[in-house]
């Protein structure tokens, strides 16, 4: 008997409200210029809704927003800016 794989959801784009979490070592400005940065790739973005989260020794910080995802290429865009940066570990 043979399982069929079931196919990973699409995203419909643009999406709205599409959720990040940046993870990065602490540092004084580390979540200015997360925002900074994903802002300039979607302008949209409210630095209001940016939650910052310090990890339990207080090394690492995530850093939580939405963007309106405009396409896969978009998302593309955003993670490897991010990552290119030296700063970001990881963008989930």
């Amino acid at each position: 008997m043979m399982k069929v794989k079931p196919e990973a959801p699409k995203i419909e784009f643009p999406c709205a409200n599409y959720s990040l979490k940046i993870v990065g070592l602490k540092t004084a400005n580390y979540h200015k210029w997360v925002v900074e940065c994903v802002q300039r790739l979607a302008p949209e973005l409210d630095p209001q809704k940016v939650q910052v989260v310090d990890s339990r020794n207080g090394t690492f910080q995530s850093i939580r927003l939405a963007v309106t995802a405009q396409s896969e290429d978009h998302l593309k865009e955003i993670h490897q800016t991010l990552m290119d940066s030296g700063k970001v570990k990881l963008v989930l």
